[in-house]
């Protein structure tokens, strides 16, 4: 897993310990939230979501964790 896939994770994982499950944000929140380039971010969400670690809204606005996502960075 790389740095911005983690950074992401761990995001989503305080959203969901504060909020409860799934720890949604928008895209735009995990943007601004990270010190890395939107292009990264948006990359490494990309591949968070292909991997089954997290899902998005039906607009593609919003993601969230899945629990193999929480799981994960629990480890």
């Amino acid at each position: 897993m790389s740095g911005a896939e983690q950074k992401i994770l761990t995001l989503l994982a305080k959203e969901w310990e504060l909020k409860g499950p799934p720890g949604i944000l928008d895209i735009s929140e995990i943007v601004a939230a990270l010190p890395l380039a939107p292009s990264d971010t948006l990359a490494a969400l990309k591949r968070l979501f292909e991997d089954g670690l997290t899902d998005m809204n039906s607009l593609k606005t919003s993601v969230y964790l899945t629990p193999e996502g929480y799981d994960a960075i629990q480890e």
